[in-house]
């Protein structure tokens, strides 16, 4: 049998190391006494560096080795075998305290750095890293704008945020602004993770004139901060909740049909414009802005979720500010028919407004679907119209069917729900036949 050539190779090295371990530690021993600690010493550690990595060449010359100390441990040398030992241990030591440093480096990734790479995961899983260009604002640059977020400068504030009016370069904007570490509790399950999806869905959003626009955001805060284009001040639930300290200019009866088709249209795009349904889950009056024009806009999406492709829903835990649909609430089951739920209940928001404000009813969003019931069941639909609409002079059928309309989408049963195109639908019907004003 013909042996390869690199077997004599190894013969050799083996052998030329031996020689040269042997005949250096005596020769050592020799000059300078006893040196069989630090001759130990170094083999240890050369052999613990070459067995984590060294390739196989390194590897086959370190066996040589442990060869020839083998011989060497035969002369019984106590100092040798510990100073071996304590040499490969240091090998180990290394290795355990470069992955430590490895970890501490990760401890200290930075907030930009963090919400960069969530952000950037959170886009490939929604539309595939294809999305709608956003600028990126440093920190210093919005406190700035914001007066260093003076609350002289904030529009409207929510449950999470805070949305401040800011100006920069001569250029207004809106910042959102999460407090959440401030009240110590949050209705999303992780903020940070909760802000990433209203910042991704609401850039792809953006080309909705029925969504506020995302001009930005930045990533240096510990949660990040949207940036979104100044439309003005005017939040919906100003208009249609009774506060008792504001008073704004009622919304007419044209206003109010034009903001339910506009919202309606904007939630079905939501349900149908992406590679798989998007659930917002939170539709209120709260978080609708108007613009100069009352044109309504939707400014948050941080519990919208996703339907898996082939499936008819998606399961999470119950989140919601304020309403949710009965069949989510008993089993955490999300459809489309989520957001019809919550719809409808801003329909009925918009349909009885200042009546709200009536001794015969205290108002809360929550209470808004059972009151509203209990007038159907008695036929008094129309007693809960605001008086307001009323003195318009518009045909009490427009109201009776608009309420009609609400009272579907708050069926107890989601499949007794219209869809949002369809409600969509049913509501321009009225709308035209209204008389241009």
């Amino acid at each position: 049998m013909v042996l390869p050539w690199w077997w004599g190779v190894a013969v050799v090295v083996r052998w030329v190391v031996a020689v040269v371990v042997v005949v250096g530690v005596r020769w050592r021993a020799w000059v300078c006494g006893s040196v069989w600690w630090k001759f130990g010493f170094g083999i240890g550690v050369v052999e613990g560096v070459g067995r984590r990595g060294g390739s196989a060449w390194w590897r086959f010359a370190l066996l040589c080795i442990d060869w020839q100390l083998s011989m060497l441990w035969v002369d019984r040398c106590p100092w040798l075998q510990l100073a071996v030992s304590l040499g490969s241990l240091q090998g180990l030591v290394d290795k355990m305290i470069s992955c430590l440093k490895q970890k501490r480096k990760a401890k200290e990734e930075t907030p930009f750095m963090k919400n960069g790479r969530l952000l950037l995961e959170e886009l490939i899983a929604f539309c595939n890293g294809k999305s709608n260009p956003i600028r990126v604002f440093s920190a210093e640059e919005l406190r700035k704008a914001t007066n260093n977020y003076n609350q002289h400068q904030c529009i409207m504030w929510d449950c999470d945020f805070k949305l401040y009016k800011g100006s920069l370069e001569d250029c207004l904007f809106s910042v959102k602004k999460y407090y959440t570490e401030e009240k110590g509790y949050s209705v999303m399950e992780d903020v940070t993770l909760g802000i990433i999806k209203d910042i991704v869905v609401g850039s792809q959003m953006s080309v909705h004139q029925n969504v506020l626009k995302l001009l930005g955001c930045c990533l240096e805060t510990k949660y990040p901060t949207p940036v979104y284009e100044f439309v003005g001040d005017k939040v919906l639930s100003n208009f249609i909740i009774p506060t008792g300290t504001v008073h704004f200019e009622p919304l007419t009866w044209k206003c109010r049909l034009k903001i339910a088709m506009g919202i309606a249209n904007a939630i079905a795009y939501l349900h149908t414009a992406f590679s798989r349904p998007v659930v917002h889950r939170d539709v209120r009056s709260a978080t609708i802005i108007l613009d100069e024009n009352n044109v309504a806009k939707l400014i948050d999406f941080s519990l919208s979720i996703s339907i898996p492709k082939g499936e008819q829903y998606v399961e999470d835990a119950v989140r919601g500010r304020q309403n949710v649909a009965p069949e989510y609430a008993l089993t955490g089951y999300i459809t489309e028919k989520v957001d019809v739920y919550t719809y409808g209940v801003l329909l009925l928001g918009l349909l009885a407004g200042w009546m709200l404000n009536t001794p015969e009813c205290i108002y809360t969003e929550s209470s808004l679907p059972m009151f509203v019931k209990s007038y159907r069941d008695q036929n008094r639909l129309i007693e809960i119209v605001d008086p307001m609409l009323l003195k318009e002079g518009i045909n009490q059928e427009q109201f009776l069917a608009f309420a009609q309309i609400a009272l579907s989408c708050i069926s107890d049963t989601a499949e007794d729900r219209p869809t949002m195109i369809d409600a969509a639908k049913q509501l321009r019907k009225i709308y035209e036949s209204i008389s241009p004003p």
